[in-house]
Parts: C-alpha cells; sequence; structure tokens
C-alpha cells in the first residue's frame, strides 16, 4: 500500500496515529476548456489567438508538472473554467502517477472561471458562498475534509485590482458572516487568492482607496489589531476571538510575495488560521511548514515569473502561470497526546523591551520582539531603508520590511524580524507603534571620505557625493579603489567611465566594506 493510500485509509476510518497534511494553493492562470461556452476571455476562445486542443493539452501537462511536484495531499485552484477541464487535470494527474480521487468547484454561469479543489482525502460536504444577491462575483468555496477532526477550507478568488477595495471587502464580508455562523471552535483555514497583499493596508494605491485605508484582508478579516499585523502570539492569547494569523509572517518581509507584477512583488495568495489552529488541540499549523514552490523551471533568466505565455497575439505553449503556488503542513497528535502548546512570550504587542541601534547592530539573532525608540528613517528605496537614532550614530539596514516607513520620519518601532546577511545585520520584519513626525535628514547623511570605508563604526550609513572612475567592480575615488556593488546588473557603467553617486550606503558582504548604490536615480554618469 502506497504511503499515500494510507493516508487516504487512515483519515477514512479514523485518527490510529498522528496525522499530517499538506495542503496548497494555485492561482493556475487561465485553464479554459475547447468548449465554447460565451463567457470565456478573448485569447481563449477555441479556435482563436492558437487557443486549439494541442495548445490545451501542453497547458494541462504544464498545470500537471507543477502539481506532481508540489505534492500536497489537497490543493486548492483558482481560474479553473469548469468541471470538464478540472476533470481533464485529475485524470491527467492520475495517468503520471499524481492521484487526486477527488474533486469540487464552484458552479453557476455568466463567470469565466471559478475556484476549484483536488484532494486526496475525501469530500465530505461542500457549500458555496455567494458573495451578492447579484450573483455576478465568484463564489467562496467551503469544503469540509471527511477526516477525524473534521477540518474546513475556504477557497477564495476575490475581485482583482482592476477595480477599488470595496470590491474585495464584499468578498471578506460575505466571508465573515459565514465563518461567524461556525460552531465555537472550529477548525479552518482560508486560501486562495485574495488580490491583496499581505499588508494591503499599508501599501494599498491611491486609486483603489475608496474605503478610506479599510481592507477586506486585514480589517475585514482581522489580520490587524490595533494598526499591526496579529502574530501569531496573538492567537495564543486571545483564543476565541475572531482573527486570523496571515503564514506570511513566517517568512522574511523580503520573501512575502507569490506574483510579481512589472517588478511589483506581493503575496496576493494566502494562507489564513483563525485561533483554533493554535491551541494545541485536534488541527494545527505546523510552525515553520509555510513555503512558496520555487523549482528553478519556473523562472525565466532574468528571475521573472515563467507565465503562460501570450505573445503578439497568440499563445506560444510555453510558461506555466503568472502566481507561484503555496502550501503548508497541518498536524494532529498521537491519540491520548496534546501538540505541544508554546508558551506566551514576555512582551506583548505594546510592551517590550527597549534596545538600541548600537546593540542591536552586535546581535546574531532575535529571541522575541524589541522597540527601537526614535528611528529616523534617513534613506529609502522601494522596501529597503537606513534607520539611524542620531547624526552621526550607527546605521542600521531595513531589508523588504519598509514599506509602511517614510523617508524622513522618526517612529517608535518594534523590531520583529533580526538576520545577518553574509555579516551585514538586517532588520527583516517590523511593527510601527508610534510616528514621531518629521526630521531634517541633512545632518545624517555626510560627505564621502575614503577613510569611512575603514571604519567599522561607519558601515550602513548614508553617504554623499562620491566621484570617481568605474573599473570593474570598483570605484576609484582619491586614488583609492573601492569596492562598489549596484542593486541591478544592468545600472553597471562601462569600463573607465566616470560617474557621480548622489547616495550610497556604505555596506559590509563577505568580510568586505563596499559602496551600494541602491536606486538608478543615486547615480549619473558622464555620458548623462
Amino acid at each position: 500500500m502506497s504511503l499515500r493510500f494510507l493516508l487516504l485509509f487512515l483519515l477514512a476510518f479514523g485518527p490510529l496515529f498522528a496525522q499530517s497534511l499538506k495542503i496548497a494553493s494555485w492561482n493556475v492562470e487561465n485553464l479554459f476548456d475547447m468548449q465554447r461556452q460565451g463567457t470565456e476571455y478573448e485569447e481563449y476562445i477555441p479556435g482563436r489567438h492558437g487557443w486549439s486542443e494541442a495548445m490545451l493539452r501542453k497547458k494541462l501537462q504544464h498545470t500537471a508538472q507543477v502539481i506532481c511536484d508540489l505534492d500536497a495531499d489537497v490543493i486548492a485552484l483558482q481560474e479553473i473554467e469548469n468541471d470538464r477541464v478540472l476533470a481533464r487535470l485529475q485524470k491527467l494527474l492520475g495517468r503520471v502517477g499524481c492521484p487526486y480521487p477527488y474533486r469540487t468547484i464552484t458552479t453557476g454561469a455568466g463567470r469565466p472561471v471559478h475556484v476549484a479543489l483536488l484532494s486526496r482525502v475525501k469530500v465530505a460536504k461542500k457549500r458555496e458562498i455567494p458573495v451578492t444577491y447579484s450573483g455576478r462575483q465568484r463564489r467562496i468555496l467551503e469544503v469540509q475534509l471527511r477526516s477525524d477532526p473534521p477540518l474546513r477550507l475556504f477557497v477564495n478568488h476575490w475581485r482583482s485590482k482592476s477595480g477599488p477595495e470595496s470590491e474585495r471587502i464584499l468578498y471578506a464580508k460575505a466571508l465573515r458572516k459565514r465563518l461567524e455562523r461556525l460552531p465555537t471552535g472550529a477548525e479552518y483555514l482560508l486560501l486562495g487568492d485574495f488580490n491583496s497583499d499581505w499588508q494591503e493596508y499599508r501599501i494599498i494605491e491611491a486609486k483603489l482607496n475608496d474605503t478610506h485605508g479599510r481592507t477586506g484582508i486585514n480589517q475585514v478579516l482581522v489580520t490587524t489589531r490595533n494598526g499591526r499585523m496579529v502574530r501569531y502570539r496573538d492567537l495564543l492569547a486571545h483564543p476565541g476571538a475572531f482573527l486570523h494569523y496571515t503564514l506570511w509572517l513566517e517568512l522574511p518581509a523580503s520573501r512575502r510575495w507569490s506574483h510579481n507584477f512589472y517588478g511589483n512583488k506581493e503575496g496576493i495568495d494566502a494562507i489564513l488560521i483563525p485561533p483554533s489552529l493554535a491551541d494545541g488541540k485536534n488541527w494545527e499549523y505546523k510552525r515553520g511548514s509555510f513555503g512558496v514552490f520555487r523549482p528553478a523551471y519556473l523562472f525565466g533568466k532574468y528571475g521573472q515569473i515563467k507565465r503562460w505565455e501570450y505573445r503578439h497575439g497568440r499563445h506560444t505553449g510555453h510558461g506555466f502561470s503568472d502566481h507561484l503556488p503555496i502550501y503548508a503542513t497541518f498536524i494532529t497528535q498521537e491519540p491520548g497526546e496534546k501538540i505541544s502548546r508554546p508558551s506566551l512570550p514576555k512582551t506583548s504587542a505594546t510592551k517590550c523591551e527597549k534596545i538600541d541601534i548600537a546593540s542591536l547592530r552586535q546581535w546574531r539573532s532575535l529571541a522575541s520582539p524589541q522597540c527601537l525608540d526614535g528611528a529616523v528613517v534617513v534613506f529609502k528605496r522601494g522596501r529597503n531603508a537606513v534607520l539611524q537614532q542620531r547624526p552621526g550614530g550607527p546605521a542600521i539596514l531595513v531589508y523588504g520590511a519598509a514599506a509602511g516607513l517614510k523617508e524622513g520620519e522618526r517612529y517608535d518601532l518594534q523590531i520583529e524580524g533580526f538576520k545577518r546577511y553574509h555579516g551585514m545585520p538586517e532588520i527583516t520584519d517590523l511593527e510601527l507603534l508610534h510616528e514621531r513626525g518629521r526630521i531634517a535628514t541633512d545632518a545624517f547623511i555626510s560627505p564621502f571620505d575614503p577613510s569611512m570605508m575603514e571604519r567599522p563604526a561607519d558601515r550602513y550609513r548614508i553617504v554623499r557625493n562620491i566621484r570617481g572612475r568605474y573599473l570593474h567592480r570598483r570605484i576609484s575615488v582619491g586614488g583609492k579603489e573601492l569596492r562598489i556593488h549596484f542593486k541591478k546588473r544592468r545600472w553597471i557603467p562601462a569600463e573607465g567611465e566616470k560617474i557621480r553617486i548622489k547616495r550610497a550606503q556604505i555596506g559590509y558582504y563577505k568580510g568586505h566594506t563596499e559602496l551600494v548604490v541602491w536606486d538608478r536615480n543615486d547615480f549619473e554618469t558622464a555620458k548623462e
């Protein structure tokens, strides 16, 4: 008996042993069949734009390859046209040795695509949650697995960002209404393509913000409390509350993405869990098991997601999807045993131990959240920033976690994540506690002197006005050749070219000090 069928047996006939389920979600990007329904997207009308039976078979093969390699026990799928094409995918998976005996999908005419689920565990119940009475929106799929104890999954595909936030709030409200009717302590998870970043309330675009900053993912489903993200410790501290922990917080902020739209990396696919999956009873989320499926074949030459290719008005048969799959593991305990429940940290969301940047720079790791008061954002590029507390004082890098910060502002921050990258200390996750107002940053940014590269105290600081000549990964300044790193290779100047750097960071990489140029606008060449 194979391990897969042994798992099915155990789930069907009772929890004889501890159980483990790998549950995934993936937006497969427009899996359409060859039957004309009249609701297809223009590119997928049978017989047009190269969409043919042969092209459909390629799309099915590519989709099956990813699902097989992902090897989840249950996978939620988005952008499936109908049950016919889902059945073809299911049949193909069985033929190539990755059987999923059970499938289900939402129904209803008038919508081009639906949400679905493939499972190695039998589906006990299915319900479709309408978002509005009009029925124009994609329905939410509720599935209860035939497991002991029972586990519910809610598969979502919310309105895209071609529409305002108020339309995604409709989905969130419909889902919340259903969740609030579940029995007390019900175990469930929310997953799918929410078309909302894990920190949507911090980065929402002005053109989409018709709700005064309120978002479906953060405020309605309560993945934030008091303006901060719900952390795993909040699930432990508030076992009966309506709130959800996004598993994106298990990763460093710079890795929290599954979709890359023209360089804008967002975690719009998500898995959310309630306190009942962190209470040490029945089903539990296995800490540290969340991840993004990132095999090399899903990426192109320049690191872009290798989506299903549609070029010059025709399908080419290359690529997979514009989303990456996400996954997590859920477990039960041995009969008679209790899952070890993590102890609550001594710190809370509003009180934590104070630390300064000088001390933080010496740390190897972060055992508990720390409060950093009066941190000035001296420099910010994208989601990266440099902090100092006083002019001439030590600096530290915020990597990938600075989306909610503004250059020239002073903040009280709660540091949630920290690591060292080739010797360089980095803040990888944080919460904003208080805004302390704007401050002039000129005094924090010093004119560059080559001797600064030799002083450990000056590492990570921002410097200005560097003039020199580029010579193979170095810049010649005042007779000294200094290491220099451009964050993107295409910015690298020609050999021997004169450059003027307006602002750069003094970084540290693999035992060597170097100048780091974070943005193309931070330097200019003689030709310019």
